[in-house]
């Protein structure tokens, strides 16, 4: 499957891979809720396509974020 990052915030495209299976742990989905899945990752099984949006590194500095990581702020980024 081809796994496409896009920043949810300018949409600029941010990298895409290619695996042969995805493991939701290994790519960090699974700290997702299900509102939370549904809202930035759109698969197309047919295609053999993921869509997944995230934050580009120049919007996570633009929005403050950089320095946030997860240190308890209870925020997890997926980029």
């Amino acid at each position: 499957m081809r796994i496409y990052y896009t920043c949810d915030c300018c949409g600029e495209p941010i990298d895409e891979i290619e695996v042969e299976e995805v493991d939701d742990a290994k790519f960090g989905f699974d700290c997702l809720t299900a509102k939370e899945r549904q809202d930035i990752i759109k698969v197309d099984t047919a295609a053999g396509i993921m869509q997944v949006q995230s934050l580009c590194d120049k919007c996570i500095e633009y929005l403050g974020f950089q320095d946030a990581g997860d240190r308890g702020t209870g925020h997890r980024f997926l980029h």
